[in-house]
């Protein structure tokens, strides 16, 4: 650009003070031209470097989805529905897979379940019973202490013989140990209810398990747009531990993404980008042209600025390469023109600065916009 500049420059004065000779040249205004015209060339080329940020790296990026089975354990495909890179809707049948052991698996579940909710109710039966022998034995310890009590007290008036006081005693005894067999088997019956509902609890996190499963089975379409690169057969085995992705989806833009396309800046001028500002795009797949936008928004962080969770210290944290900064940019024409993801080109922000130093930065936009026809 300098040498542009400056043969411009040349040229001017060759045409003013030789060509058309409209001005006698003279060694003060030659010392003059030598020296204002190349500082102002510099100012201007400093002005426009710094004060309208220019980036060669513009990109056209596409949301893509991996579609990954959520299934816990491999399935066989059965069938497949979507055909590579023909438009499909959202909740459109992508693939199934077998549904057989995963209903098999339903129907285990909900045995399982059945069986736990009866384990419940027979351990409701079995606190009822130990209820019963408890009142019993509450009732026998009590006639027991009373006829204790009676034969003490007969026998202090010798009514009753020693012997009978002794049985009586024994029998009192024999009442407590009953009665504490009785509490403890009922807090243990008590404790069964307990266990019985805990394992209706797993029995039924199981079937619903065994649902999502089964629902799984059936691939869906997360939203509208297209299968890509599908490698997919009937036949082959998906999902469960250590599953990966099976097939690629690209998602249609929406309105809020759609048009857009993402520059880099470096941080020595990505301050000066505000949302709002007039923006010019030459991409690589339209040679000559410049598309025209403004600033959608700007991402005030970059993966520099990010440190990973480790148990190791950072040997480094600045790796010398300088920073450079995202900028989101809605083309004017962005819902008619045609955008592939990963197009690639050049940008330029014009900031409310001495506008008159973005005329540079215009010319380079363009000029490489036009080179594209011979790349």
């Amino acid at each position: 650009m300098s040498w542009i500049l400056g043969g411009v420059y040349c040229g001017v004065i060759w045409l003013v003070f030789a060509k058309l000779k409209l001005v006698r040249l003279s060694l003060p205004l030659a010392i003059l031209l030598a020296s204002v015209g190349p500082s102002l060339i510099v100012a201007l080329l400093l002005c426009a470097q710094y004060l309208h940020p220019y980036t060669p790296t513009a990109i056209v990026l596409e949301r893509i989805d991996p579609i990954t089975p959520q299934l816990s354990r491999s399935g066989r495909v059965l069938e497949i529905m979507a055909r590579p890179n023909e438009m499909i809707r959202k909740g459109d049948t992508l693939f199934t897979i077998d549904p057989v052991p995963y209903e098999n698996a339903v129907r285990r579940g909900e045995t399982g379940l059945e069986q736990a909710t009866q384990n419940v109710d027979l351990a409701n039966s079995s606190v009822a019973l130990a209820e019963a022998v408890a009142q019993r034995a509450e009732s026998d310890l009590e006639y027991a202490k009373n006829n204790r009590d009676r034969q003490q007290e007969l026998r202090e008036s010798g009514g009753a013989s020693q012997d009978e006081l002794e049985r009586s005693i024994t029998l009192f005894r024999q009442a407590v140990a009953t009665m504490t067999q009785a509490e403890e088997s009922l807090t243990q019956a008590k404790l069964s209810v307990d266990v019985a509902k805990t394992k209706v609890t797993e029995a039924s996190v199981a079937v619903e398990n065994a649902q999502y499963d089964l629902l799984q089975t059936t691939v869906l379409a997360p939203s509208d747009g297209y299968v890509t690169n599908l490698q997919l057969r009937e036949g082959m085995m998906v999902g469960g531990g250590g599953t990966s992705a099976v097939m690629t989806f690209i998602r249609e833009p929406d309105q809020e993404n759609k048009g857009v396309v993402l520059a880099t800046f470096a941080e020595k001028n990505f301050l000066r980008i505000k949302s709002g500002q007039y923006a010019e795009v030459a991409l690589d797949g339209y040679p000559g042209q410049i598309l025209t936008g403004r600033v959608l928004n700007v991402i005030d962080a970059s993966g520099t600025g990010q440190l990973t969770a480790s148990g190791t210290l950072p040997s480094t944290v600045i790796s010398g390469q300088p920073t450079m900064f995202a900028v989101r940019i809605r083309l004017d024409d962005g819902e008619t023109i045609r955008l592939p993801g990963g197009a690639q080109g050049i940008a330029a922000i014009y900031t409310e600065n001495i506008q008159v130093a973005g005329i540079p930065i215009m010319f380079l936009i363009r000029a490489n916009s036009w080179l594209n026809y011979l790349k």
